[in-house]
């Protein structure tokens, strides 16, 4: 497309260009073909590629090869921030603040995570710009997930309509149960595990510290809380009770010595692959720092895909020795 007919980009930057990164653009263009830059289609405006766009009027160039978006304005400025977040040059943190205040405002139902893929930040800090924020989306229930779901802005009507849902229908899998729920398959699987060790479902440790911080702040106390109207199923078990998941490193032994899997051939491949995927509690932690930004979202779909996969490997075991018993 002719440089003529392009308009300035959706500025997302407050210090504008930067003339150091431009040069060194038109010293790279000299080698190899830079990427084309995004041109909101109805505007002509630059979305992502003003520096690739002055590098080009720097070298003389007439034309320059675009991608045409067909995106509203607010569309284009989310796009800018994302695109100009993960690669090429990197936005400030002040930029990307300034980004994610003005996407909160435009969408304060996204969820904090949503929002924070977008611009770079964690969801410890968008809610912090949410706070700060006259409103803060709760006309709407609930907030739109990186996955495009919706879910309940307050966790405990989530996890209250699955137990109800499990009281209905107590042989329902993790997936049936966080379809009809509303939840995420993770919340199905803590809300039936509670259930079953005769806890309550409803409150969590996050609930539980907003109740205490209420009741603090009001001066008042109640025996009864709207967090606990489940009654457990039968009375709570000691903690020396409670039986404890095994480690891989403790039960892995066992299965290799195990006769049954020992001298079946799927049975050493069902060992071997099991050595493959399994990692050890918090194991990741010594690599998430020499991950790269830019592979970041990626990675989380495909961590978030794997849980899935396991809690539903873990779901036929479940179910496997329900009809055993």
């Amino acid at each position: 497309m002719p440089l003529s007919r392009l308009e300035p980009g959706v500025f997302v930057r407050g210090a504008g260009t930067d003339p150091a990164h431009v040069q060194m653009l038109v010293e790279a263009a000299s080698s190899c073909t830079l990427p084309a830059i995004l041109v909101q289609q109805s505007s002509s405006r630059i979305v992502d590629g003003m520096h690739r766009f002055e590098a080009a009027k720097l070298r003389g160039e007439e034309t320059i090869r675009v991608r045409l978006i067909n995106c509203t304005d607010e569309d284009a400025f989310i796009l800018a921030v994302k695109a100009n977040t993960w690669h090429g040059l990197p936005l400030s943190r002040a930029d990307r603040m300034a980004g994610a205040k003005q996407i909160v405002e435009w969408h304060p139902d996204w969820s904090d995570r949503a929002i924070g893929a977008a611009t770079g930040l964690s969801a410890k800090t968008i809610a912090g710009i949410r706070r700060q924020s006259a409103d803060d989306g709760q006309r709407f229930g609930k907030r739109l997930g990186r996955d495009g779901k919706r879910r309940p802005l307050t966790a405990a009507e989530g996890r209250r309509r699955a137990a109800e849902y499990i009281a209905i229908h107590p042989d329902a899998s993790l997936r049936e149960i966080a379809r009809e729920a509303d939840v995420a398959p993770a919340t199905a699987q803590d809300v039936r595990a509670r259930i079953r060790r005769g806890a309550d479902p409803i409150a969590t440790r996050r609930t539980t510290r907003s109740l205490k911080n209420s009741n603090h702040e009001t001066g008042h106390s109640s025996t009864l809380s709207p967090l606990q109207p489940w009654p457990p199923t039968r009375p709570n078990l000691p903690s020396s009770a409670v039986r404890r998941p095994p480690t891989w490193s403790a039960l892995s032994p066992k299965l290799a010595n195990d006769p049954s899997l020992k001298y079946a051939q799927r049975g050493r491949a069902f060992i071997g692959w099991m050595a493959m995927h399994v990692i050890n509690s918090g194991e990741w932690k010594e690599f998430i720092d020499a991950i790269p930004v830019h592979w970041l979202p990626d990675l989380s779909l495909i961590a978030d895909q794997t849980g899935q996969d396991w809690m539903a490997f873990a779901e036929e075991l479940r179910r496997r020795q329900e009809v055993i018993d």
